[in-house]
């Protein structure tokens, strides 16, 4: 009965900033009085309770600690949430994927002029870099840049007409 009502003294004069430490580290109320809660529900289990001057660092230790588990669990779920919602969104089949890289080349091979085809070729299929493509056309890299960016805003657009129908 004595750890009950050493417990309780505890409990009343260190709640308060325990509670504001807690909120700060968590950012959300109920979850910073549940975080108070399960540190002295903790104590509860113990054989020895901190007293004095050790009782306060040792409550806020014990309420820091476990404030940075549930941020490390909360991140973990999160990511988890994440990449459910990725997966879930995955929903392209391979025909459409196949689609999609026909529609690609087509454009390349019919739509795009020569010198936007053939650097972006160098750049994606031979996988050059832009210093590689530069030396090889004889050109700067700012211009090996400009052109592939051309060339990808030209694929974007015809892609995009065709997507929705405006071909």
């Amino acid at each position: 009965m004595k750890n009950n009502e050493t417990i309780v003294q505890l409990f009343r004069q260190h709640y308060p900033d325990m509670k504001q430490l807690a909120r700060l580290l968590l950012h959300d109320d109920a979850e910073s009085e549940d975080a108070v809660s399960e540190v002295f529900a903790n104590l509860m289990s113990k054989d020895i309770l901190p007293t004095g001057s050790t009782a306060r660092t040792y409550l806020m230790t014990a309420l820091r600690n476990h404030c940075l588990n549930l941020l490390r669990n909360r991140t973990i779920q999160e990511r988890l949430q994440g990449l459910y919602l990725l997966d879930s969104q995955i929903s392209d089949s391979a025909d459409d994927i196949e689609d999609r890289t026909l529609n690609v080349r087509r454009i390349l091979d019919t739509e795009l002029d020569d010198t936007s085809r053939h650097v972006l070729t160098q750049r994606y299929a031979q996988q050059l870099s832009y210093a590689e493509i530069a030396k090889k056309e004889g050109i700067s890299e700012t211009a090996v840049y400009k052109r592939i960016r051309k060339a990808l805003d030209s694929l974007k657009e015809k892609l995009t007409k065709k997507e929705y129908g405006q071909d």
